[in-house]
């Protein structure tokens, strides 16, 4: 095709790329709202890792990359694609990745990973139902590299009450569960970043500062949605929704020297409450990990797998 005109995104786009992203991209919510907050507002935002593709008046296509951050522990890639489906197979999403690898080249990075690019994420990886969007990635030189799920909750049916639990808590261990305010920012931020570098005895790469980007975006929502557990001033486990993808939970987190002691499930119980009292029916925790507490706890079962895909650089 050769009547094509590519542009780097903008907001004035939004409306179309909201519509393009609602007809070509399922599983997900689109929105200009959310593809403000995901794209515009990432703090590492770069036009040149975002062109819209136009034929005439009509976006056909958009890729959206994002370069590494060392700031917040972040890699650079892709974080999400689309080409309308009676375009398809002419090169375009080619193109597109080509411009997004070779502007992530130039700003140094030895590496592109799909689609868990960037501070403000779409997915924790490529959903596997999306097969032609796999197939397109290994063609181009993406291999898997990991993987991770999301988990659901229905929301109308699992018990949430947490308040005998934290009396209990309170009584026992001297432990409070409450809802953060703009006031406990930087304690926040310096608890997760120390205490969660590494989130698990068996994890490869540190993501305490990106966590704690994530934690405190909640303090900024109205209500804020970061729940704190602290004993004697000091904080000891959080959970926060709404900051890693809208009505989705997570990250959360308790510190080894009180887990086992009901804190987790207290904080997960409040997040998710928050979310049921929104109207929100099902609720998604991104990113799970230790699934077999999720189901224990709130009966959450597998909703999506993630494949985390990379290609070297040169």
């Amino acid at each position: 095709m050769t009547d094509l005109d590519t542009r780097p995104l903008e907001a004035a786009y939004l409306p179309a790329a909201a519509a393009l992203c609602r007809r070509e991209i399922a599983y997900l919510p689109f929105s200009e709202a959310i593809l403000q907050d995901r794209i515009l507002d990432d703090p590492d935002f770069d036009p040149d890792l975002n062109p819209t593709v136009w034929q005439g008046e009509r976006l056909v296509a958009m890729a959206c990359g994002a370069p590494p951050s060392e700031e917040l522990q972040t890699a650079g890639g892709v974080k999400l694609f689309a080409v309308a489906s009676d375009v398809r197979r002419q090169g375009i999403a080619s193109r597109m990745f080509d411009q997004i690898e070779n502007r992530l080249a130039s700003l140094g990075a030895g590496e592109s990973v799909a689609i868990i690019a960037g501070n403000n994420r779409f997915m924790q990886g490529l959903d596997l139902r999306y097969t032609e969007a796999l197939c397109f990635l290994e063609a181009h030189g993406y291999e898997r590299a990991g993987d991770g799920m999301d988990m659901d909750v229905d929301l109308r049916n699992t018990p949430l009450d947490t308040a005998d639990k934290e009396k209990e808590l309170e009584r026992d261990h001297g432990l409070r569960v409450r809802r953060l305010t703009m006031d406990d920012y930087q304690q926040a931020w310096d608890y997760v970043a120390r205490e969660f570098e590494y989130p698990s005895a068996l994890a490869s790469d540190p993501v305490g500062r990106r966590w704690a980007y994530l934690a405190t975006s909640g303090l900024k929502l109205d209500p804020p949605t970061l729940w704190m557990a602290e004993k004697d001033g000091e904080f000891c486990g959080f959970a926060v929704t709404d900051v890693a993808a809208p009505e989705r939970l997570g990250p959360m987190g308790v510190s080894p020297e009180v887990r086992k002691l009901g804190v987790g499930t207290v904080l997960l119980k409040r997040a998710l409450a928050d979310l049921r009292a929104r109207g929100v029916e099902t609720g998604v925790i991104y990113g799970a990990g230790p699934y077999a507490f999720y189901a224990r706890t709130v009966n959450a079962t597998v909703n999506a797998v993630f494949w985390r895909l990379r290609k070297p650089l040169p």
